[in-house]
């Protein structure tokens, strides 16, 4: 069984830490180990609540959903089944998830930035000289 960790995080983290996964994958890994008041405070600065504590079976594809107040854990058979079931829906709601496989040591976007919108975020100067 594949376990996956699904955090939304919020909007300006993700434009500024989209290409440095290495460093938001080793802080979320690490604050499920260590859950002080201090990492607690830096969780709520960085990501979106879910409500916590939801269960949800889906028998057909044996996949299992629980929700913790900062991420989702997803159980399932495959990542095939995990995104025909969950990742699909979850892009459509928003791009800002970050997911971590912790087995496999492997971590990423559910989807890539969109060029336009980083392009929005770039601030220029302009002179007229």
């Amino acid at each position: 069984m594949k376990e996956y960790f699904v955090y939304w995080v919020k909007h300006e983290i993700y434009f500024r830490y989209f290409y440095k996964t290495d460093i938001l994958y080793r802080f979320l890994l690490s604050s499920q180990a260590e859950n002080t008041a201090y990492v607690q405070d830096q969780l709520d600065y960085i990501t979106y609540d879910f409500p916590h504590g939801a269960s949800l079976e889906h028998g057909e594809d044996n996949v299992h959903i629980e929700t913790d107040t900062r991420y989702l854990r997803i159980v399932c058979d495959s990542l095939t089944t995990a995104e025909e079931t969950i990742f699909t829906e979850l892009r459509q709601f928003d791009s800002s998830f970050f997911i971590i496989e912790p087995a496999a040591d492997n971590c990423g976007w559910i989807s890539p930035i969109i060029k336009n919108d980083l392009q929005s975020r770039v601030h220029l100067l302009y002179s007229s000289f």
